[in-house]
């Protein structure tokens, strides 16, 4: 058994270290398991609208397409969402890493393809615990703060041949009369930026910064000028550069169901300061987990939260990609997930959006512990890992270029 996975770990180290495009077929050889026939995009006209500002991005016509992936603890971490973004930047231009969000100060998991810090404890609120106090915005998690001498630190990595350097920022933020202001200053503490919290105009949650340089760090503090300043909350960061190309936002937050994101107070409000072409929706893992998944229920939520996003953004399309197979408390097969992709595919195919099956494709029902034998999912039998996540990624890149090359205009 020890050399059995030693061969398969260095399998998989052969094909996920190249992050450079492969081929469906390149990249499930070594796992028999995976349905190499499923990669492909169901109702994928529905992103025809997409897939024509993706030929405006390449012919010159336009400077920027946005796609924003929006998901559970599968996308928190950035690992399917990360390799999506790549793959895309290279292939079409990289305007920016996107969005970000100070998880640590939120006390969870960050990314680790950018890091932060702060000199404060934060209190923070998930989008999952809808009854605590916090109003919700753009990433699913708030954070505030009374401390007045607060600051927060954004350090960007680069990925491999793609420079994130940014110098452009989208700050989504509290804006009241009793909000503290905002400062930016580079890693030397010069300032940069002065940001009045208490002016609402033009936009009530966000505030645009241009800088004279790019720069991979900077750091927000909290500003009190005025006796009747007495707090801020953080929603976001949106990082961008100059160049024309596409800009790929994560927005995902551990144990996030559709319902949780339709009761978030500011989320499609926020959201359309996005300006998103193409939203991609990865839930699904925690309905289908819970003991008694309604599948009604789930549909109308599915419904409630697509159709709130399409009244204020009736251009973006719609990406849905099923959940992965995983089991109940680590120990029992989960029947539910194949309902709940039912239900999802049942959606997709009557309201004009595109759906990819991933549930499937990865083998169906059970298929998470043959993930886990080749070093693919956790030990949880619920999450894969940073190889899982990344072919993941690198599979629906496939789909959804196989899908841009046959339907695109020419």
């Amino acid at each position: 058994m020890k050399k059995f996975l030693s061969l398969s770990f260095s399998i998989l180290i052969f094909v996920c270290a190249d992050s450079k495009a492969q081929t469906t077929e390149e990249i499930t050889r070594p796992y028999t398991f995976i349905r190499d026939t499923l990669n492909y995009l169901i109702n994928d006209s529905a992103l025809n609208g997409f897939y024509k500002k993706l030929d405006e991005l390449q012919n010159g016509t336009r400077d920027k397409v946005v796609v924003v992936q929006i998901g559970d603890s599968h996308i928190q971490a950035d690992y399917f969402s990360g390799m999506m973004r790549e793959q895309l930047q290279r292939k079409f231009g990289n305007a920016g890493r996107g969005l970000v969000f100070p998880y640590r100060a939120a006390k969870t998991n960050e990314p680790r393809n950018y890091t932060t810090r702060t000199n404060v404890t934060w209190e923070a609120k998930r989008n999952v615990f809808p009854k605590l106090p916090l109003p919700i915005g753009i990433s699913g998690i708030t954070i505030r703060t009374y401390d007045s001498s607060a600051y927060l630190d954004f350090n960007i990595s680069d990925a491999d041949s793609l420079n994130y350097a940014f110098n452009k920022i989208k700050v989504f933020h509290y804006k009241a009369p009793d909000a503290f202001d905002l400062a930016v200053t580079d890693e030397t503490q010069t300032n940069l930026a002065y940001i009045n919290s208490r002016i609402t105009s033009p936009d009530f949650f966000t505030t645009e910064i241009s800088l004279h340089d790019t720069m991979h760090s900077f750091q927000l503090h909290m500003i009190k000028s005025d006796s009747t300043q007495l707090q801020s909350m953080i929603y976001g960061v949106e990082l961008e550069n100059s160049h024309k190309g596409l800009v790929y936002d994560m927005i995902g937050v551990n144990g996030a169901m559709f319902a949780h994101y339709d009761s978030s107070v500011y989320f499609v409000d926020q959201l359309v300061s996005l300006h998103p072409d193409l939203i991609i929706v990865s839930l699904g893992t925690n309905e289908a987990f819970t003991k008694y998944f309604n599948e009604a229920e789930f549909g109308e939520n599915i419904t409630n939260v697509i159709s709130k996003i399409r009244t204020v953004l009736p251009d973006a399309n719609f990406l849905l990609t099923s959940p992965p197979d995983g089991y109940r408390y680590r120990k029992y097969k989960n029947a539910s997930v194949a309902k709940a992709v039912a239900v999802q595919k049942y959606f997709c195919e009557h309201n004009n959006a595109a759906f990819w099956d991933f549930y499937h494709l990865m083998g169906g029902y059970g298929s998470i512990y043959k993930w886990y034998l080749k070093g693919l999912a956790q030990r949880d039998y619920l999450h894969l890992t940073k190889a899982g996540y990344e072919i993941e990624g690198h599979l629906l890149f496939n789909a959804l270029m196989d899908s841009y090359n046959k339907n695109r205009v020419q």
